[in-house]
């Protein structure tokens, strides 16, 4: 993609990660005067209710739509594509998605388990009533994860596993290669190549017990 010399394509605004460069002094007069003309300050309301509604915390919501603002800046914003509200409700929910990634180590083992799950589309804008859904959707799986991680790390403390036990609380905090789980260990690679067809084996077996348990329930 060509690096554009100027903050404005049209009516499109391209942001400083695609200029490379803080705005002049023009530039911002030019975006103030943007967003003003589409009534910023009743988005940034809306906006910043979203935020509390995912928060629930007044101060955290400010913070939460300000990182907001700064993703508008940062990444642009064609008004004929998206409106401004539905603009800065996305990057409100992207920058929650982030840092509840960031706050939350069981989010990092979520791959090995669960896998990642989207939490919008680039060509379709979400309604509100959406996000809080998904939301609650998310916080529900965080809660499933977390069980499912704690019996994971039953089962290999029974089988005496330590190697997996190794594995699962690198991975936990952020380290996802055998070879650093290695170096940082002290253990030959190759025992956390060994481990992986042991947890596999482990794993299996969990989902068959959470299996038997849900038949049971629908009983």
């Amino acid at each position: 993609m060509v690096k554009p010399t100027t903050a404005f394509l049209g009516s499109i605004y391209v942001g400083t990660d695609r200029l490379e460069r803080v705005l002049t002094d023009t530039e911002r007069r030019d975006l103030a005067s943007l967003l003003r003309k589409h009534d910023f300050v009743g988005a940034s309301l809306v906006s910043l209710r979203f935020a509390f509604t995912l928060r629930r915390n007044k101060p955290a919501a400010q913070d939460l739509q300000g990182r907001a603002n700064v993703r508008l800046v940062r990444q642009g914003w064609d008004p004929g594509a998206v409106t401004l509200v539905k603009c800065l409700c996305r990057f409100v929910w992207s920058e929650h998605a982030h840092a509840k990634r960031e706050s939350e180590a069981a989010r990092r083992a979520e791959v090995a388990f669960l896998g990642e799950q989207a939490v919008h589309h680039a060509d379709t804008a979400p309604s509100i009533e959406d996000l809080a859904t998904r939301l609650e959707t998310e916080r529900q799986e965080d809660e499933r994860t977390t069980k499912r991680i704690a019996s994971v790390r039953a089962a290999f403390v029974k089988a005496g596993d330590t190697m997996n036990l190794l594995w699962l609380d690198y991975q936990l905090n952020g380290v996802d290669e055998p070879s650093e789980m290695a170096r940082l260990s002290g253990h030959d690679v190759n025992e956390f190549y060994r481990a992986t067809v042991r947890r596999k084996r482990h794993t299996a077996q969990l989902l068959a017990a959470e299996g038997g348990a849900q038949s049971e329930e629908k009983k």
